[in-house]
């Protein structure tokens, strides 16, 4: 057996192991289930390289059964419009980790980014530009009103807010923040009457009534636990956490916005019968659901979980899921995570089923 000089071994290295990583090809084919190989589903057209390891998925956003978005680690955004049954990869010149995506409508929508970028779109997710950049903040989540009116949250306290479809961003704070170091903000979402709810770390849970000119935070909560994503119904909320934690946040009977007085709010831990990490859920008018986090999914009916964390792939390896989106109002669901897994979700019998052909 001829042995390689350490010379060879750094040729190599330099020559070879770069266009292994980046040549610009489509991507591995998968398997099919009888052993077949099938092609990649996702269009690569005008990339100038690909890498061939698929990127975790952190975001998904899905306005009907057709058209969709998914976004994740390197600048990853993918867009459907077949309902899954293939997708186009969006070239961006930037590399920030896409936290979260939401379109108000088919044409106009934002995402944000780990380097504090608020990128917006405004032909359906084909082209984006940077709307505004918070310097050194990782941005976390965005809540879309309107094609004009929306709000980011992410860390330390951060909140932005604009009116004017993102021409300029107007900073938020937390009204009556106690803590030593300002928390990081995971999630913000809005009730049926207008008001506004965030949470985040140290179990920060908040609250506005006025489009966020003042935000108050509950008490009630457990100052260990950092909630990571808010959805609501009506006017409920829920938010999932880490360490799997569960809050419902409800509106007391009688405490309408119309009295004009403050709003008494009831907050509820619920027993999520996990310890493992949640990420994100998303709800139903009803109230019905899907958590998703370390391992698996959580259904939800009412608010209320109605199954254990439950593993919904057969794949060797630790799996996550961190992101979740409603499709129809038939209880189906996209999830996204690690190993640019993209799922389409069943909650009734939790069965998934691969939409992307890495």
């Amino acid at each position: 057996m001829r042995l390689v000089s350490l010379r060879e071994l750094a040729f190599l290295s330099i020559c070879v192991l770069p266009f292994v990583l980046f040549s610009p090809m489509s991507a591995a084919p998968q398997a099919d289930e009888d052993g077949g190989l099938l092609s990649s589903n996702i269009d690569f057209a005008g990339s100038g390289r690909v890498r061939l390891v698929p990127d975790n998925l952190f975001a998904v956003d899905f306005q009907d059964e057709s058209t969709g978005w998914a976004g994740g680690y390197y600048g990853t955004i993918l867009k459907t419009e077949d309902g899954g049954e293939s997708w186009r990869k969006i070239e961006i010149p930037y590399t920030d980790l896409i936290r979260r995506i939401d379109f108000s409508d088919e044409l106009t929508g934002f995402a944000v980014t780990s380097r504090g970028r608020i990128l917006k779109s405004e032909d359906g997710g084909v082209s984006w530009t940077v709307s505004h950049t918070e310097a050194h903040t990782n941005l976390r989540d965005i809540y879309c009103l309107d094609a004009r009116t929306a709000w980011v949250v992410g860390h330390e306290g951060t909140i932005l807010y604009t009116a004017d479809g993102g021409d300029t961003w107007v900073r938020q704070s937390l009204t009556d923040f106690q803590g030593r170091d300002l928390p990081r903000l995971n999630g913000i979402a809005r009730f049926e009457n207008g008001r506004l709810i965030l949470v985040g770390e140290f179990g920060v849970v908040a609250t506005s009534t006025d489009n966020g000119s003042h935000w108050s935070v509950l008490g009630g909560g457990e100052s260990s636990v950092t909630y990571t994503s808010v959805a609501t119904w009506g006017n409920h909320a829920m938010a999932v956490g880490l360490g799997g934690a569960l809050v419902k946040v409800s509106e007391l009977p009688g405490s309408a916005l119309e009295t004009g007085e403050e709003l008494s709010l009831q907050i509820e831990n619920v027993n999520s019968g996990t310890e493992e990490h949640l990420f994100d859920l998303s709800l139903q008018p009803s109230g019905d659901g899907l958590a998703v986090g370390q391992g698996g999914v959580l259904r939800l009916v009412a608010g209320a979980p109605d199954s254990h964390l439950a593993p919904i792939e057969s794949l060797p390896g630790f799996r996550w899921y961190g992101g979740v989106s409603a499709v129809d109002k038939n209880g189906n669901y996209i999830v996204v995570g690690s190993s640019g897994a993209l799922l389409t979700v069943e909650p009734a019998r939790l069965v998934a089923h691969q939409m992307v052909r890495w």
